[in-house]
This record gives structure tokens, sequence and C-alpha cells, in this order.
């Protein structure tokens, strides 16, 4: 271990599901006990202000998943992403976020022009810059199309500096592999690791036959090895294996099996609407993608959009809520564009993370 020991020894995370309107109140709690203690020593990335915990220490984030800005354009779409863009600014202020996760599928790309496809990111973020919420994205399989590839929206987002959005390691599939650091405020030492993962899918860019569903809809084995040797070496730089949480757009094969061992809904709250649940790839593409998150020390939960019927969050199948196996969460269907049964009423997950003592726990808010 490398340098002075941080203050902050323990680590407490509550995680909270939110309506898109208000908060009804606390359905559950989980228990989650395990903990890391963290060293300082790295320095600060400097490309924008670093993220960092509030004076609470605290740090709270909201899920917008499933926008699907963009379908119809001169006819009923256009109500569609009006509605959508209230949910966002009602969540923004009944929450107060300091952080926001655009979990996917931004814009319907088949429903696009290729003259103003990516445009549609200019309207996703107007509730963002109006809150000065600083946010990251995962792409989804609808924001690759024939009219719109993941490159453009990229490139859209990064022209706002409150965009922490990554194009990660260039060899690797998919573009938004990356992680974000949360820092302590008083100390180098990151408090939390946020993880994005690329699941890829949709059709090529200007590909022949257009619209033409190509590209593979998993998280690339070659992603999980990234993703494995990435936690080596912070535990390398830090001493310590740091809490995480993951976000990817298209669920793990996992979130299947988990739905199939039965959801008592006392125990796990949320809509599940979507059975069986669509998955990446058949079911065996993402095997390493599933067996890094399983083998990961740290990581608290796995958080994916996709299924609009779907806002249950559990236990990894087979695994009690002792266990340092990772929670699994859908994300609140937040956009009224996409198809799906149950989903009258829109919204986000939100989630915050703790420094607070010895305890670790989940919590849901209906």
């Amino acid at each position: 271990m490398r340098g002075a020991a941080s203050p902050w020894s323990r680590l407490a995370l509550l995680c909270a599901c939110a309506s898109a309107l208000s908060i009804a109140g606390l359905l559950a709690a989980f228990p989650h006990a395990r903990v890391r203690s963290f060293v300082s020593g790295s320095p600060r990335p400097s490309s924008r202000p670093p993220l960092t915990l509030t004076r609470s220490n605290t740090f709270t984030i909201a899920i917008f998943a499933d926008l699907h800005f963009g379908e119809e354009e001169h006819g009923w779409g256009i109500e569609q992403d009006v509605n959508s863009t209230r949910v966002m600014d009602n969540v923004l202020q009944a929450e107060k976020p300091d952080f926001v996760v655009l979990n996917g599928d931004l814009i319907t790309g088949e429903n696009t022009f290729r003259e103003n496809s990516s445009a549609y990111v200019d309207q996703i973020v107007q509730p963002l810059l109006r809150t000065r919420t600083p946010w990251a994205s995962t792409y989804g399989n609808h924001d690759s199309k024939f009219n719109l590839s993941r490159a453009s929206i990229y490139q859209a987002e990064s022209r706002y500096e409150l965009c922490y959005t990554e194009s990660g390691d260039h060899s690797l599939p998919g573009i938004t592999n990356y992680y974000l650091p949360v820092w302590t405020a008083e100390s180098k030492s990151p408090a939390l690791i946020l993880w994005f993962f690329d699941s890829r899918g949709g059709a090529s860019y200007q590909g022949s036959p257009p619209d033409v569903d190509d590209i593979p809809n998993w998280v690339a084995p070659e992603v999980a090895s990234w993703f494995s040797n990435a936690q080596s070496q912070l535990r390398r730089e830090y001493g310590e294996d740091i809490p995480g949480v993951a976000f990817v757009h298209i669920p793990p094969q996992v979130f299947r099996s988990a739905q199939e061992v039965g959801l008592d809904p006392s125990r796990y709250p949320g809509l599940n609407e979507d059975v069986p649940v669509d998955i990446q790839g058949r079911g065996s593409e993402d095997d390493a993608f599933v067996a890094a998150l399983l083998s990961a020390p740290a990581l608290h939960s796995v958080h994916v959009g996709h299924d609009h019927g779907d806002s249950w969050c559990s236990t990894w199948p087979g695994e009690d809520r002792a266990s340092s196996a990772p929670f699994l969460c859908f994300a609140k269907h937040t956009g009224y564009g996409g198809t799906g049964r149950g989903i009258e009423v829109r919204g986000s997950s939100s989630s915050r993370f703790r420094l607070e003592g010895t305890a670790t726990w989940v919590s849901r808010l209906g």
C-alpha cells in the first residue's frame, strides 16, 4: 500500500429506484455487506472537473434509460419527446442528483434522417444543461442504425462541458467501454468507480441493405478481459479493491436466469412485465462478461435498460443478500418513445452512495 490511508475507511451504498413524478415511500431494504478502505496517491483527471462526493459524503445518480427520441419526427413523435423532456425535468427537480447516466437507446435511429439524427442529442441534454447536472452515457441497439452511428452521438455529446462520456480503447468492440472515478473531497483516493459497457447491437451506419441488424448485441469477451485487467490495475495503484457500480444497456443473460428463478414481489418490487427478459445475444455469447461481473471483488450492482416493462432489482441467482455477487437492477423506462407493457408511468432509477460507518444497504423506492 502506498501513501496515507484515506480517512474514509468504509463505503456504504444506498440505492433508491424512484418514480418519475414522486417518491411514494421505502419498500424494502437489502443489506449488502461488502466494504473496502482506500489509500491515496493517484492524480485526479484533468480534462474535466473530477467527480466528487458532496460535503455530506454522498453521491446521487439518476438513470435515464430508453429515452427513444426522434420517433415520427413530423407527427406524434414530437409530443413523445416533449413528454420525455418533462419526465427528466421532474426527476431532476425532485431528486437533485449529482450525476445522470443515460443508459442506452437515447435515440430511435431507424426513425431519423441522416442530416439530423444526432442533433436529437441537443434536445436530450437540455434538462441537464438547465440544472447544470453532469452526465455520462452508454449506447444501445437503437443508437446504431442506417442514418445514425454511435460515433456521431459521441461527437454530439462531447461538445458539452458537462458530458463525461468517454470513447474507450479503440481496439475494443463498441465505443462506450470506460470507467469514471468518484473521489472523496479531501483526498485523491477514489471512493467509487462507475463502469460503463457497450452491449452494441443495431445496424451498420449507411450499411447495405439498410437497417439490417448486423452488429453483435453483446459485450465482447475482449471487453470482459479489459474490465478484469482494469480492476487489477486499480488494485495495484490503490492497494485495495474499490467499490463499483456498472451500467450497460442490454441485460446480460444472468438477468433472465434471475427472472426464471422467480421474483418474489415482496422482496424484489418493481415491474416484471417483459417475460422472458430480452438479453444479450442468444444466451452464451456474453459468458465471459457475466463471469467477469460475478468475479469482480467489489462490484455492488449492475444496472440495465432495454426491456421497457421491467424495473425490478434482485440478488444474483443462487446467491443471498450477504453474498459479494452484485445486485441486478433494471432502470425505470424514462422515455415516451419505444414499446413495452406496463409502463404507463415513466420514470428514473436513482442511486445514492454514502460514506458512513460500516453498513452497506440498498433501498427501493416506488
